[in-house]
């Protein structure tokens, strides 16, 4: 009697449980998500990329949809990341940024303002002292804490091209990214202005 009531009570929550994540998962299907792969070039100027001098990065996205329009896409991108500036820090970045995705004639998307921020941690690739009360001393390593501020746009472009059987597309963005403290009073804030080019594929088909 006692294990007939057990398998009932069991199978009542796990019918309710099959229900309930069945809508759930019904909610999730409305938030197309895409995958995105990028390489960058991390300038450090204000609102200028250039190639004179290299800072290399990559960083991989997810990239969420928010409503059901597939013409005017409300997404959120959930972005980590890593570039490297010569002789002054590399970069470890986690942050998130929204866009208006707009579809234009039916051959390529468009957002034309993207903002957001979060987080960077640097490791300064330079000298670093510090004062132990009778001397400088050398740091080994020298981590800072910042905070970022994203601003852009994005372009792209369908192609006919296939991986994991998934459509591909071809991105290319820009941006003005205003970092935090570096070094205090030398380098309060340093801004960048980085292109990246990359893939975009949907994470389900």
């Amino acid at each position: 009697m006692k294990a007939r009531l057990i398998i009932s009570i069991i199978f009542i929550i796990v019918s309710n449980f099959n229900s309930q994540d069945s809508t759930f998962v019904k909610k999730i299907r409305v938030k197309k998500s895409n995958f995105e792969f990028n390489l960058n070039q991390n300038t450090a100027s204000l609102f200028t990329p250039s190639f004179s001098a290299i800072h290399p990065g990559f960083n991989m996205v997810l990239s969420t949809q928010w409503n059901k329009n597939k013409k005017l896409q409300l997404r959120q991108d959930f972005i980590a990341g890593f570039f490297y500036h010569k002789s002054f820090q590399s970069v470890i970045q986690l942050y998130s940024e929204f866009n208006f995705k707009i579809k234009i004639l039916d051959r390529f998307f468009i957002s034309p303002l993207v903002i957001g921020g979060g987080y960077f941690m640097s490791f300064l690739n330079m000298q670093s002292f510090y004062w132990d009360g009778s001397q400088y001393l050398s740091r080994l390593i020298t981590l800072k804490n910042n905070w970022v501020i994203s601003l852009g746009s994005n372009l792209e472009f369908p192609t006919r091209f296939k991986l994991l059987n998934r459509p591909l597309n071809i991105t290319a963005k820009y941006r003005l990214q205003v970092q935090g403290e570096i070094i205090r009073y030398n380098v309060p804030i340093i801004a960048y202005s980085p292109i990246m080019l990359g893939i975009s594929l949907p994470i389900s088909n």
